[in-house]
This record gives structure tokens, C-alpha cells and sequence, in this order.
């Protein structure tokens, strides 16, 4: 793909497609996170973005808020996408063949959607048709906020998220595991409940479930809730923990045993926590269009995905109460930089990038 000049309003209208993007949850499952905006004469006559799996995309939801008094602008307009269009007719019609319809003469977006019987030959299809068509594959913000999909679609699993608090002395945990804790404040708190309405999915280990009692839902932002997927393979949790009763649908439990005692839904993985294991999981959670997971621990499972090298980014809150004793942090390997330093409150928030996954 040849270079092109840098246009600024390119730019410009590209970055209210990401974040128009950025809006969208869970709810679009394994798909992309799309924001698109149509622009006449320098104005925006149209936007919209992605909403649901299996819903209209965002080029159909950007065309249908144009104005009546516009709509006559549309062939003379600029159409700006986050990603580059489908020409796939799956659930719902191509975006191709929309903008063929529409009669657009330009098409800027920013990244080309990885996906087998997409990638590249939407630009294709519409240069094809007479559409003037310009890229900016380099676009870091929508690079950002499509990851999942590129992961899913290239690497063959969802996009993983490691997630977690760590105390100033770099514990987990107290070493008294009776004892009630909170590591960050109310706004890390907060944050992560705006995390878990992006993820599909929360993982955590059956010890966690036990001890914790956690209910991994987004009490504390709007947002729909991600769905459990527990790990359990020494058989700890009885079904009677808050996340065995959480709304909507319920947990996937990964079990050692075939045991009959919990009404969930339940897969057999045997009693090592190794790399094949962790395989299964995932391989499940692709199967059912999980594009996005979040592990929230505990320390073994953590440190499972850490050592299987299945994981994308992580996520370290650092507070500043300190433990003394209890069970430590992992470590991160050799040669991770925080790509991102935060203040939240009175927590640090370290964001690290795998450099291999």
C-alpha cells in the first residue's frame, strides 16, 4: 500500500470516529468497534457507531441520522470510518454496497479490518466502483480501539486483559486471608466497573469465588455486566457464592471433576492449570464469541496466563497501603515498560503491553 500525503481534516474527522467507536461495549461481542461520521462542506451532516452484534453497523446508523434537509449532500460527501468497510453479508447487509448505493464518492477510514474475506478487498470493491478511497492504517486511536478484533482475527483467540491491585510492598494479599482489604479507592473501584462493561468476559479462579465472594458486576457504572467464567479445578466453589446469582446469564465454570452439585454451565479440564488448559479455555470462550476477557486473578491463575504468554495487556493498580506479609504480586516478564502512568486518586495505574504475544 502506497504512502499518501497527511490530510488534516483526515485526521481530524478520523479522531471523532474513534471516539464515536470507543462508545461502544460488550454488546458488540467479537466484533469491531466501528464509529463512522459523514461530513459536506467541512460540517457533519451524519454519525453513528456500532452498537450490538448482529445489529446495524456504523456506516447504516451514521447514514440513517442524516437530516432530511441534507440527505440530498450524501453523494457529495465525505465518508469517514474507523475501519475499513465490510463487503461481507453476514447478519447484516455489506457496507460496500451501501455506499455503492448512497452514491459516495470518497471513503477515508483508518485501518483495514483484518477479517478473512474483508482485509483489503473493500478498498478493492469500491475503488472498483469510481469511490475515491483514502487510508491511515498508522491511526493509533483506532488502532487502540479495535485490538480485540485484530487479536481475534490474526492470533485465533480473544484478547486478553490481565487485571490487577497490587499493595505499595507488592502484595496481592494480606497474609491473614480473613481479613477485609481494599488496595485502591473508590474511583480505581469505579474505573474497573467501566472495564468490565467493555469485556465480554471476567476470569477468576474458583479460591477467588471462595474466599472473596465477589459478584463481578458494573454496580458502580452503566453498563451491562460481564459475563463469570471461573476456573475451578480443585472443585472449591459449593454454587452458593454471589456470582452463582448474578443476573442475566451465568457462570462458565471450568471444573476438575465432573461434578453434578452446581447448576451452571460446566466444561471438564482436569487438575492442571497448565498451557493446555488455558487453551481449552480460550478456545471455548472464541467459540462462543467472546472477543475481549479480563482475568482479575487470583495470583495463580494470573500467573498462569503470565507463563502460558497469553496475554495482550495488563493493567496494575498500586496503592498505597502496605501489607507487611501476605501473597505477592507477579512479575511481569523481562523487558515490560508501562506504556501508560496514571494517577487515580491516590493509586498508581500502570498500563503494560505484551512485547511478544
Amino acid at each position: 500500500m502506497a504512502s499518501r500525503p497527511i490530510i488534516a481534516e483526515d485526521i481530524a474527522y478520523l479522531r471523532r470516529c474513534a471516539h464515536l467507536a470507543g462508545l461502544a461495549d460488550s454488546r458488540v461481542r467479537d466484533n469491531p468497534r466501528v464509529g463512522a461520521v459523514l461530513v459536506y462542506q467541512h460540517r457533519i451532516i451524519g454519525e453513528g457507531y456500532h452498537q450490538r452484534a448482529g445489529e446495524a453497523h456504523a456506516e447504516v446508523n451514521c447514514l440513517a441520522s442524516v437530516a432530511a434537509k441534507d440527505r440530498a449532500s450524501i453523494p457529495l460527501a465525505t465518508l469517514y470510518i474507523s475501519l475499513e468497510p465490510c463487503c461481507i453479508t453476514g447478519r447484516t447487509g455489506a457496507c460496500t454496497d451501501l455506499i455503492r448505493r448512497e452514491g459516495i464518492s470518497t471513503v477515508v477510514f483508518a485501518q483495514r479490518d483484518t477479517t478473512p474475506g474483508v482485509d483489503g478487498q473493500s478498498v478493492a470493491l469500491l475503488t472498483r466502483a469510481g469511490i475515491t478511497v483514502r487510508e491511515y492504517p498508522d491511526f493509533a486511536p483506532t488502532l487502540a480501539v479495535n485490538a480485540h478484533r485484530r487479536v481475534l482475527t490474526t492470533m485465533g483467540r480473544p484478547r486478553i486483559i490481565l487485571k490487577y491491585a497490587q499493595s505499595a510492598d507488592g502484595l496481592l494479599r494480606p497474609a491473614n486471608r480473613r481479613e477485609k482489604y481494599w488496595i485502591t479507592g473508590p474511583v480505581s473501584r469505579r474505573l474497573v466497573h467501566r472495564w468490565r462493561a467493555d469485556t465480554a468476559a471476567v476470569l477468576i479462579g474458583g479460591r477467588t469465588v471462595v474466599e472473596d465472594d465477589p459478584a463481578l458486576t458494573t454496580r458502580l457504572f452503566p453498563g451491562p455486566d460481564p459475563r463469570p467464567v471461573i476456573i475451578d479445578l480443585r472443585d472449591r466453589c459449593t454454587g452458593k457464592e454471589k456470582i452463582f446469582q448474578t443476573r442475566g446469564k451465568g457462570p462458565l465454570l471450568f471444573t476438575g471433576t465432573d461434578r453434578q452439585d452446581i447448576a451452571a454451565e460446566k466444561i471438564v479440564l482436569g487438575p492442571d492449570l497448565n498451557k493446555a488448559a488455558l487453551t481449552q479455555v480460550l478456545t471455548k470462550l472464541k467459540e462462543q464469541r467472546y472477543g475481549e476477557v479480563t482475568v482479575e486473578g487470583g495470583a495463580g491463575l494470573l500467573r498462569a496466563f503470565l507463563s502460558a504468554g497469553y496475554w495482550d495487556e495488563a493493567r496494575i493498580f498500586t496503592g498505597r497501603v502496605r501489607f507487611g506479609q501476605g501473597v505477592a504480586a507477579p512479575s511481569l516478564p523481562a523487558g515490560c515498560q508501562a506504556v501508560q502512568r496514571s494517577t487515580i486518586g491516590d493509586d498508581l495505574l500502570e498500563v503494560f503491553i505484551n512485547p511478544a504475544p
